[in-house]
């Protein structure tokens, strides 16, 4: 299966139903619910409350379900999600007006636990606009012929492209929060090769970047070519690529969307190409390596931070432990290799923690510079504040 513009999985989670029931359970009762609503308003163009899902289901359940999103998205997507999504819930009048959101991820999605085929309001569809303008050669145009609604059935992830203008229909109808329109968002972008198998994970992250070096040259001529691949690349004992599996393929040119083009088609055929030859270090067992391809392609050097502290460096070690749980701290997951701490996800790198400074380097991200810059003035600020005040 390969993802190009949007995608459907039904049945998603296997405890939906006791999602659903903690949800019930939290907000049936007014006089006795807790939950910390943020009533998100920006005039005409966004009005619903939104929660951290923690305050709404189980830590156990939560931590099965964020556990199943992962899995599945780095097994069908090469993705992982940007830290945890939050939880929609948009009774009468709300409504999310049409926007983008290329700076937030790759993908964007939405798990819905709305009881749709009971529901008693109208609206509540996300609405994708198709690709294209329309012409006057075509005279009058409406409705669906200008954009896609679906449906917020439950159990459902819906999957598009987060390049894609796209919005949630203004509900109408009841303002019951058990009768609402209720949702988990968020959005996916890559991570760092992932390796499963006898390579060492490091090695293979080489090749992978040795790989966007050299792709440098030969795609400069497809300057219009945007978007997104991943795969997954089984490699063979002796380090050669038995096969290329592509997960996602979000390439386009703002000529064509995503139709097909020759450009783009050229541009796809020249990574695949560059793929299915790499070489990778015997290894002496089978491995999956799982990258991605970021066209036009992006600043190819680490992400490196390196901020000066005063305290003492067993403190700040500890300090920086507590907060890198799973989960927290910009969603690392990190594991404690002496004084350094080792950093999983969302990027690989390094965290260490040196008499006089606080240094921190990643790999480079597929991402757009937006996103960089983001993950990068937000690491700035966790680490600025953990030398200021951890030690």
């Amino acid at each position: 299966m390969s993802i190009k513009r949007q995608h459907i999985a039904s049945d998603f989670f296997p405890e939906a139903e006791a999602l659903r029931t903690a949800y019930d359970g939290k907000v049936r009762s007014a006089y006795q619910q807790t939950v910390q609503w943020q009533y998100f308003c920006e005039p005409q163009m966004y009005t619903y409350l939104r929660t951290v899902p923690q305050q709404l289901f189980p830590e156990a359940l939560w931590g099965r379900f964020t556990r199943h999103l992962k899995q599945w998205c780095i097994d069908h997507l090469g993705m992982l999600p940007t830290g945890a999504p939050n939880f929609h819930l948009m009774v009468n009048g709300c409504t999310l007006g049409l926007h983008s959101d290329f700076q937030n991820g790759t993908w964007g999605f939405v798990y819905s636990l709305t009881r749709w085929q009971t529901r008693k309001f109208s609206g509540g569809e996300t609405l994708l606009m198709r690709d294209g303008v329309p012409s006057y050669k075509k005279h009058h145009v409406q409705g669906e012929v200008l954009y896609e609604l679906v449906p917020a059935e439950f159990n459902q992830l819906l999957l598009f492209d987060d390049r894609i203008v796209h919005g949630t229909q203004t509900i109408e109808g009841s303002m019951d929060p058990l009768e609402a329109r209720i949702a988990l968002v968020g959005h996916l972008r890559a991570t760092s090769p992932v390796v499963t198998g006898a390579l060492d994970a490091a090695a293979a992250r080489k090749v992978v970047l040795a790989l966007h070096h050299a792709l440098a040259e030969p795609v400069r001529p497809f300057k219009e070519v945007q978007g997104v691949m991943s795969f997954r690349l089984a490699v063979a004992a002796d380090g050669s690529v038995a096969s290329v599996d592509v997960l996602t393929d979000n390439f386009v040119t703002a000529r064509s969307g995503h139709a097909a083009d020759d450009e783009v088609a050229a541009a796809r055929a020249l990574v695949l190409d560059a793929a299915a030859r790499l070489r990778f270090p015997d290894a002496g067992g089978p491995s999956k390596v799982i990258a991605a391809v970021l066209l036009p392609l992006p600043d190819l050097r680490p992400i490196e931070l390196a901020i000066a502290h005063a305290g003492r460096p067993d403190r700040l070690r500890e300090t920086l432990k507590a907060q890198l749980k799973e989960g927290e701290a910009l969603g690392f997951q990190v594991d404690v290799q002496g004084d350094s701490f080792a950093v999983r996800e969302p990027l690989a790198g390094t965290i260490r923690i040196e008499s006089q400074r606080i240094v921190a380097t990643f790999d480079p991200p597929m991402w757009v510079p937006s996103q960089r810059d983001q993950f990068q003035a937000a690491l700035n600020e966790k680490l600025g504040l953990l030398a200021r005040y951890g030690g």
